[in-house]
């Protein structure tokens, strides 16, 4: 199934980065595709593709105008996949915090359990899985994937986790341009509507690992963002405008 899948990651500074991911990715599954979606990374990351593109024909690349935001280039991204009819959409940092490895299991997991998404959780069954992460920030993320799941009924440990594999049939039947979440909180909004749509979720367990170039996005406005955006869309399915 690996061949009819691929692998989305945005990039914003990440040219340390983003060329030993691609090798890792072909070196495991030479038949996947990859599509990098860069927002103008002052480090031109979108170049070091742009070079890769020369010797590997299932990289793709987007590059975008400016800093537009982690979900927009998701979103972007997705649009793209479906147009050229993948039958599974992978979604995955460019830090190593998510390993490469486990895009088997994620896969092998969504189609033993006849599942529409699978998401690599740092939380689900009693561990919390994380590896040199610093004790604020394991609070931080903890804290906001629990009041999240209390706040919506979602039965997913790790509402806020950005490591999923999709069903194309799933990701087409929503109305993409009616996402609200422009930046990181999108990771969220996303698994809500699929839930909201009765689409089967499932978490598979994986160790998500401190990056080790680079900086890590992950702050306390993005709490604040998640439960603003949280409110918005209980406002809309109450009013019965979730998808306007």
């Amino acid at each position: 199934m690996i061949e009819s899948s691929v692998v989305i990651i945005p990039t914003y500074n990440e040219a340390l980065n983003v060329q030993p991911m691609i090798e890792k990715l072909f070196e495991l599954y030479p038949q996947i595709s990859i599509l990098i979606v860069d927002d103008n990374s002052p480090d031109k990351t979108a170049l070091v593709v742009e070079t890769m593109r020369a010797i590997h024909s299932r990289l793709f690349l987007i590059q975008r105008a400016g800093k537009l935001g982690l979900g927009t280039a998701y979103l972007e991204g997705f649009e793209w996949a479906l147009i050229k009819k993948f039958k599974f959409i992978f979604q995955m940092d460019c830090d190593f915090s998510h390993d490469p490895k486990d895009l088997q299991n994620l896969i092998n997991s969504l189609i033993n359990e006849n599942a529409e998404v699978a998401i690599g959780s740092r939380y689900s069954g009693n561990a919390i899985r994380t590896k040199d992460w610093p004790l604020h920030r394991l609070i931080l993320s903890y804290t906001a994937a629990f009041v999240l799941r209390i706040l919506t009924g979602l039965r997913i440990k790790d509402a806020l986790g950005g490591f999923k594999c999709f069903r194309s049939e799933a990701l087409g039947k929503i109305n993409l341009k009616n996402i609200i979440s422009k930046g990181f909180v999108f990771q969220f909004e996303i698994n809500y509507k699929i839930h909201l749509m009765g689409f089967k979720i499932i978490e598979v367990p994986i160790i998500f690992k401190q990056r080790v170039m680079g900086s890590s996005k992950m702050n306390l406005k993005i709490i604040v963002e998640a439960l603003k955006v949280l409110c918005q869309l209980r406002l809309k399915k109450f009013t019965g405008k979730l998808d306007s």
